[in-house]
Parts: C-alpha cells; sequence; structure tokens
C-alpha cells in the first residue's frame, strides 16, 4: 500500500450511504480441514493454528502467506486450543476421547495426551504458561494441568455444563460460562477455588478478558446480547444488545474492539468497549466459529465452521473512546491505516484543530465541539478521505433531587436521584467512592450508599459518556454517643429538664425513659440535646435511650432515677 493511501477498510466520501460504517476488506479465505472450530495463533504470529472437529488433525497456516504449511494427527474430534505463552506448545481438547493433546509448535507433532477428563470443551492457559484450565462439559467441573508435568493437579466444582475459559490477564482469576445452568464461575487461580457464582444469563458460550483485565466479556448464544462482567467487583455492570444470537468472543490485543461471532447468523459484530456498542457487522461468512488476531491486531483469523475454511480480515477501524461531551476537548485514539500524510480530520463539519499522527495506523486527536449528537468521523489523507467511523456526543447529566441527603456512616440504605440524561450512567459518587447504579429512566435512578469511615459531608454525583454532572450533598452521619445526663435523678411527677451531652447527636428524633418517650426535647447542638422527663408510678433507674433518623441508638451510661 503507498504511503498515505487511505485505509483499505473504511469507505469514500461520497459514498451512497455515509452513514453506514463500512465492511471490512477481506485479505484472503483459506480452505482447512472438516468442521473446523478454533483458531491459536503463536504469540509471534507466525503460525496459527485451526482445529478440525469433524476429523482428527490440526491444520497449521503460515500468515505470511496465508496457507495451510501442514497437517497434524492429534486423535479425534479437536475442538479448543491455545498456545502457550512462550509459544513453544499448543493444548488442545479432545472431548470425544475425554483427553487433551500436548503439540511442539517446533516440530508440528504430538508429544503428550493428559487423559481423565471429562468432554472437554474450552480451555485457557495463565500468563505465566504454568497452567491449563480446562472445562469439563459433562463433569460440571474444571480440570488444572500443570504444564511441568502435563499432569491433572486440581479439579473444581463449577456450574452446569461449562463450555468456555478465560484468564484474567494479572493470573489471579479465571472466569468459565456454565451453558447450562446459565452462569458463570470466577475461580481463584490461587487456591483452585470458586470466589462468586454470577447468575442471570441465557445460554452463555464464549468469554473473553480484556487485556487491562478490568472486564470480561460474555456470549449469551440464549439470547440476543453479550454481559459485560466488572471483574472489580465480579457484576454485571452492562448489556449489549446484538442482532442475533452471540457464540465466541475475542478481545483485540489493544483492548479497542471486541470481535463477537454470530454463528447462526453467518456474521461477525464488531464491539466497541469505550461505548459497550456495536460499531460493525461483517456479513458473508457460513457459520463462523472462533476468532483469533495477528499479534499486532492487525488482522484478523475467523474460522467458518459451515464452509472449511478460515477467514482472513484486515481490521476494522476504530475510535476510542467513541462518546465524550458535546463541548468536546476529549481526547481519542483512531485506529486504521494509511494515515500517514493526515492534513484534516473532521468531526462531523468541524475539523479538528488539534492532532498527532503517530504511525500509519494511529491518530491522536482532540474532539472538536459539537450540537449534533452523532457525526462520522473522516480523515484525509494522501489516498483521499475516508470515513473511520463515527463520533457520539452526549449532553451533561444533570441531578435535580436526591431522596435522602443523609445516612448513617454504615450506608446500605437505597436512595433515589431525579434529573435529566441517566441513561448511560454506570455509578454514582459519594466524595471517591463509586457505587454501581440501577437506571430506572432517563430521569430517574436507584443507588444503595456505600459505607464511609467518616461522618462528614461528600458530593454526590455522577459520570456518564456526556461527562461529569453536578453535585449535590450527602451527609454521613455518625453513630450517636450519649458520654452524661444531667441531672441523673429527679421527681417520679416528671416535667424535669435532662440534658443528654454526647456526640452526634444532631440527628436525634426521638428520647426515651425506660421505655416512656419524654415530654418533649430539643436538639441543642451534635453534642447536646434538651429534654423534658416523663412522669412515672415507679421509682428508681431507668435507662436513657436517644434514637436518630438513621434509626442508631445511643443509651446512657448512667441511667436516670425516679425518686
Amino acid at each position: 500500500m503507498p504511503v498515505g493511501q487511505a485505509p483499505p477498510e473504511i469507505e469514500k466520501s461520497g459514498s451512497s450511504s455515509p452513514a453506514a460504517l463500512p465492511p471490512v476488506a477481506n485479505a484472503g479465505t483459506i480452505p482447512v480441514g472438516p468442521a473446523p472450530h478454533s483458531v491459536a495463533m503463536r504469540p509471534d504470529g507466525v503460525r496459527a493454528y485451526v482445529t478440525n472437529s469433524g476429523s482428527n488433525t490440526l491444520s497449521v497456516i503460515d500468515t505470511a502467506v496465508d496457507a495451510v504449511v501442514t497437517t497434524i494427527g492429534v486423535g479425534a474430534g479437536p475442538w479448543a486450543a491455545a498456545v502457550t505463552p512462550d509459544g513453544r506448545y499448543l493444548y488442545v481438547t479432545m472431548p470425544g476421547s475425554g483427553t487433551v493433546a500436548v503439540v511442539s509448535t517446533a516440530t508440528a507433532t504430538l508429544v503428550g495426551t493428559v487423559g481423565g477428563l471429562n468432554a472437554p470443551r474450552g480451555l485457557a492457559v495463565t500468563h505465566d504458561g504454568a497452567r491449563v484450565y480446562v472445562a469439563n462439559s459433562s463433569a460440571n467441573t474444571v480440570s488444572v494441568i500443570s504444564t511441568a508435568t502435563n499432569t491433572v493437579t486440581a479439579t473444581i466444582t463449577v456450574g452446569n455444563g461449562p463450555q468456555a475459559v478465560t484468564v484474567r490477564p494479572d493470573g489471579l482469576r479465571a472466569y468459565v460460562s456454565n451453558s447450562t445452568g446459565g452462569t458463570v464461575s470466577v475461580i481463584d487461580t490461587v487456591g483452585n477455588t470458586v470466589v462468586a457464582t454470577l447468575t442471570g444469563f441465557n445460554a452463555p458460550l464464549g468469554v473473553a478478558a480484556t487485556p487491562d483485565g478490568t472486564r470480561v466479556y460474555v456470549a449469551n448464544s440464549g439470547a440476543r446480547k453479550v454481559s459485560v462482567i466488572g471483574t472489580a467487583t465480579n457484576t454485571v455492570t452492562d448489556t449489549i444488545t446484538v442482532a442475533s444470537s452471540p457464540s465466541y468472543l475475542t478481545a483485540s490485543p489493544d483492548g479497542t474492539l471486541v470481535y463477537a461471532s454470530m454463528t447462526g447468523a453467518g456474521s461477525l459484530t464488531v464491539i466497541n468497549p469505550s461505548s459497550n456498542s456495536v460499531s460493525e457487522t461483517i456479513p458473508g461468512f457460513a457459520g463462523p466459529h472462533e476468532v483469533a488476531t495477528t499479534p499486532d491486531g492487525g488482522y484478523l483469523y475467523v474460522v467458518d465452521h459451515g464452509d472449511n475454511t478460515v477467514g482472513v480480515l484486515r481490521r476494522p477501524a476504530s475510535i476510542s473512546p467513541n462518546t465524550g461531551p458535546r463541548g468536546g476537548g476529549t481526547t481519542v485514539i483512531i485506529k486504521g491505516r494509511g494515515f500517514l500524510g493526515t492534513t484534516a480530520i473532521r468531526f462531523g463539519i468541524r475539523p479538528a484543530t488539534d492532532f498527532v499522527v503517530v504511525n500509519d495506523t494511529t491518530l491522536s486527536v482532540t474532539v472538536p465541539s459539537a450540537i449534533r449528537s452523532a457525526v462520522p468521523v473522516t480523515v484525509t489523507a494522501s489516498g483521499g478521505t475516508a470515513i473511520v467511523g463515527h463520533y457520539y456526543y452526549r449532553r451533561l447529566p444533570v441531578v435535580n433531587q436526591i431522596s435522602a441527603t443523609s445516612g448513617s456512616m454504615n450506608g446500605g440504605n437505597t436512595i433515589t436521584l431525579t434529573g435529566q440524561r441517566f441513561v448511560g450512567v454506570k455509578t454514582v459518587r459519594f466524595g471517591t467512592v463509586e457505587a454501581p447504579a440501577t437506571v430506572l429512566s432517563d430521569t430517574q435512578l436507584t443507588v444503595t450508599v456505600p459505607p464511609s469511615a467518616l461522618a462528614h459531608t461528600v458530593p454526590i454525583y455522577m459520570v456518564s459518556p456526556g461527562g461529569v454532572s453536578d453535585s449535590l450533598s450527602y451527609t454521613y452521619i455518625g453513630s450517636p454517643v450519649i458520654t452524661s445526663i444531667s441531672p441523673t435523678s429527679g421527681p417520679r411527677t416528671g416535667s424535669r429538664i435532662v440534658n443528654l451531652n454526647g456526640t452526634f447527636l444532631s440527628k436525634v428524633t426521638s428520647v426515651t425513659f425506660g421505655g416512656v418517650r419524654a415530654l418533649s426535647f430539643k436538639v441543642m447542638s451534635d453534642i447536646k440535646v434538651q429534654t423534658v422527663t416523663p412522669p412515672t408510678s415507679t421509682p428508681g433507674p431507668v435507662a436513657v435511650v436517644a434514637t436518630t433518623s438513621t434509626g442508631a441508638t445511643a443509651t446512657s451510661p448512667t441511667p436516670y432515677t425516679y425518686t
């Protein structure tokens, strides 16, 4: 490609449908064996390995010429494959025989077999290369294989029908899709125990962790959606609606795209993780299964199960993030091709005056302001002008009211926020602490108040793709304490003024003497409440108890004695 030529995977300006994202250029189709399922890329990108589940072979692709250079016999029905980080070995599951084959990539030969498994399907190698986690689909377990000895060293019980496994890049957690049970099991890889079971999925199949480890994407093969798990809390933080039932997932090496194969629809869906939205759908497959990328992410290898081929595609263009405030100012990274010699970048009709051409495939751009909500982004280089994607301008969320302005330091109470433009809000911030938000509508959401170590007032606000909202105040109230009362005794006829001294007394809503409410009380300050004793027929000491609006109580260390 000549230097500066516009990216081949982006459409030229003047297209009859400029608002539509263009198809990705197809770089070729490689015939492989019968019923291929998985493709694993060697870390150096020189070889790709394809499991032919309809035979007993692997097809080895030379990525320099995009052709099969050899075939390796491994046993009947190979399914999933994964290469160790050092590139020396390939592990392949064999569901029919209950084994995992070990292949040397140097000699392209079968060098070992690990037995004792039960219909193994998906597998993943830890990033230190020490272990392989294998989903036993018929036993509801995951086996852990030591790569040093090629033996099973642990077996972990998970949910029903485990199918796929992904390991977080830091190696501390493995995520397993349990298709029959509709759950995802989270495994602590240090102790090899399940530390969480996430529910609410619909026949989950493929799972993929992002390169930064903050999220895991789950393909709900029984529904038209991809779920997003936040790995910090192990909760579903977002759901992406897609056109068909997704099967398998792969994240690009730079984390700016996620590829979802739609086996039934014969297409590949491209997701932009910066907004968790579908940016493109690539048709033309006959039952796509797994996807692998070259180490630089520049090319995709898509296993086409239905026609016994592997399709090779150039990476789609991407804009990350692809949303921001209407005032502009956001720095975005544009990935594509042919960017050397770029002379102009436009967001709709507005030019970006501040951009840097990092290299032929990368631009760094400061987004200009705009009035429209969605605009095409065009790049002009020596090869012409092309649309590289779309950018979505959002207006700031506005918080008008909160249902409670204070609460206990323990948190746990649910409050309602009303305002505007809440769609897209994921969390509410209490000072520097984030809490997951449940968006009920564009004007209302609820949030559970997080705990606080301090009794203080914090700003409460939210962040959406449109930016940071205004803020209101929320006060954490400390637990009340009564340190003394004065006087400590009085007549049974009551009507005696008694002062309660202590801390955090400003929210006191009731005072009782021996369980009987005081005739009256007045909050004088945070450290003093003045009360009037009720009458009683029985002399003797009684407990003095104050209750606050948060439900917390404080009891005087010295009782009040009726004389």
